[in-house]
């Protein structure tokens, strides 16, 4: 079982924390237990979950990244307290499911009698989670809380120089400001269009430019 989901659920290979900019990686990366993860769409949630997992790897532990809940049945959650770190995205969007809830409520304690580490996201802090399961809402409520950090246009030039590097080229500051002035602040947004210009200077062999970047961007 634990075999076949290493397989199925894949970590972005520059989801590391060197590649992360915030305070929250810090935050992060030396708790362990039950850790609840919060922050709004595209606010490096997922990042940081799968961080975590290569973090865990480095160091010969086992370690797993879940994603989709809703796409699977609860039965994908058996037995995962034998991994030494889990790390699961999104449930806000299955809580309110009765059998979900029961079935993040037993690996909860699970994981707790195994003394592993356990990290939850959600977009939303714990006591704004509409749990039912009131046993649920207290574990949660009590996790070791970090929320996902905002950042400045200097923290995103900066995310995006490392994210360039981290594939092998160069991203000119000009070039990164440029960005930042054309397309919608979030991160999540930026990193898309830093893959498009990715795919299109491995094509075209050039160097990341303004002129290509208004030309792939339409400009």
């Amino acid at each position: 079982m634990i075999g076949q989901l290493a397989l199925n659920f894949r970590l972005e290979s520059d989801a590391t924390f060197c590649n992360y900019v915030g305070q929250a990686s810090a935050k992060i990366s030396s708790l362990t237990g039950l850790v609840y993860l919060w922050g709004p769409a595209q606010s490096g949630c997922s990042h940081l979950l799968q961080a975590l997992c290569h973090a865990a790897s480095t160091k010969k532990k086992s370690a797993i990244y879940l994603e989709r809940l809703w796409d699977h049945e609860v039965e994908l959650l058996n037995g995962l307290e034998a991994i030494s770190v889990i790390t699961i995205d999104d449930i806000d969007k299955v809580i309110g499911d009765s059998d979900w809830e029961l079935a993040l409520f037993h690996l909860i304690n699970a994981v707790k009698d195994k003394q592993g580490c356990l990290v939850l996201s959600a977009k939303i802090p714990p006591d704004r989670l509409a749990v039912n399961l009131i046993d649920l809402r207290s574990r949660l409520i009590s996790a070791v809380t970090v929320h996902t950090d905002s950042l400045s246009d200097q923290e995103k030039l900066q995310a995006l120089q490392r994210r360039a590097q981290s594939r092998g080229y160069n991203l000119d500051k000009d070039v990164a400001r440029f960005l930042l002035g054309r397309v919608a602040r979030s991160i999540g947004s930026l990193m898309e269009v830093l893959d498009q210009i990715e795919l299109e200077t491995l094509i075209q062999q050039r160097k990341v430019t303004i002129p290509l970047v208004k030309r792939i961007l339409g400009l």
